[in-house]
């Protein structure tokens, strides 16, 4: 049995931010109905859409769940949202804001429909402030949290987003812990209550350290090899590859040195130490440089994890496929897509009791699961040709 089995999500969420938070619920056994437009759905499903009909981007979002779509602006498409919403645990939306006050699906209508609800919003800048009102999306995020800026090297005149949405898969892993908080309370307390979670403040707490360290000492972190203060936490290029290493115990310095055949270096006084590391960081760079490059990469790695030093090989999204670290936990699943094949994706990264939760079910299909859930909630065949009919429904 899954830990959220029994556990009903009413899902508003579109594109990544709030969706893949309650895919993350999903992947945990909770029912997760996802309420689309009759108008195409999710704008996601259209996404970097493929030759065969797969939008990998909408699949990696939205697995495990159920789909019904409700025409949200007809007071009939509202009451299926309400009474879907007195009979679930939890209530996700991710509408800019505003928008969700208009539909009278805000937190106060939803909860005059159950008391005990769990009402989460997935916003772009938060409850409260000048900005408040506006949305955002990943782009946005990682300009307004600092990440851009932080992410760009040394003496850069201009800041450097990341490739991947990192702002909006930071906001859902944060989302769903928020969730997740507010269901324990509600099993304690047997109240629900209204949890926010914003891109700017998610993205702010993933870099938590370095922005106290800029209060505390005024400098900014930088990006890439050449922003790492410590030439021994960074990537180098063996003869064949890249790889990382990653050194903060002083203790492994020395075996480091010793790996590399140079066991003289740990002694030098440009380089014994954290402070003189970093300080003359250049210079050693340099040696560790024409060092690591003398011989391959898996030679190297062998050779450090004898020694308890932390590294890894820099893997390309192609070299994932064939890690067998990757494969031997799962990290990456095959997952069918009816009537278009298989989609490798990533896997649920938790493991619970030795393995990860099995993959239920690829992303559904608009409206598939429509007339299931209106009949669960007490509609009869009459009712939903009515509702198909005067387009309430798809």
């Amino acid at each position: 049995m899954l830990p959220l089995e029994g556990v009903r999500v009413c899902d508003l969420t579109i594109a990544q931010f709030g969706a893949h938070a309650t895919m993350m619920l999903a992947d945990m056994g909770a029912e997760v109905i996802k309420i689309e437009s009759p108008r195409g759905g999710d704008p996601g499903r259209g996404v970097a859409l493929q030759p065969n009909g797969i939008s990998p981007f909408f699949q990696a979002h939205n697995r495990g769940k159920k789909s019904i779509t409700v025409n949200l602006r007809r007071p009939e498409g509202k009451e299926i949202v309400r009474r879907l919403a007195a009979r679930s645990e939890v209530f996700v939306q991710s509408w800019k804001p505003g928008v969700i006050e208009r539909l009278e699906l805000d937190y106060e209508h939803i909860r005059a429909a159950n008391p005990a609800i769990i009402y989460a919003s997935a916003t772009g800048f938060g409850p409260k402030g000048p900005r408040a009102h506006l949305a955002a999306m990943d782009m946005v995020a990682q300009a307004a949290g600092g990440f851009a800026w932080a992410n760009s090297p040394p003496g850069a005149q201009e800041p450097n987003p990341a490739g991947p949405t990192i702002a909006d898969q930071a906001g859902s892993l944060v989302l769903a812990y928020g969730i997740l908080a507010a269901y324990v309370h509600r099993l304690r307390a047997g109240e629900g209550q209204q949890v926010d979670v914003s891109l700017l403040g998610s993205q702010m707490t993933m870099q938590a350290w370095n922005i106290a360290s800029f209060f505390l000492s005024g400098e900014q972190v930088r990006g890439g090899r050449a922003g790492a203060n410590s030439p021994i936490f960074t990537l180098y290029r063996a003869s064949d590859g890249w790889f990382g290493i990653a050194i903060i115990d002083e203790r492994q310095w020395p075996l480091l040195c010793q790996v590399i055949g140079q066991p003289g270096l740990a002694d030098d006084p440009r380089f014994n130490g954290r402070a003189p590391r970093e300080a003359n960081r250049a210079d050693l760079t340099a040696v560790l440089e024409s060092a690591f490059a003398g011989r391959s990469r898996a030679e190297w790695l062998s050779a450090m994890e004898a020694h308890d030093i932390p590294c890894g090989p820099a893997n390309s999204y192609a070299d994932l496929a064939s890690d067998p670290q990757v494969r031997a936990n799962g990290y990456l699943v095959e997952v069918d897509i009816p009537g278009a094949g298989k989609l490798t994706e990533v896997g649920p990264p938790v493991a619970l009791g030795g393995a990860p939760p099995p993959v239920r079910s690829a992303a559904p299909e608009l409206g598939q699961h429509t007339e299931q859930v209106l009949l669960d909630l007490g509609y009869n065949w009459d009712d939903i040709a009515s509702l198909r009919e005067s387009r309430v429904i798809l």
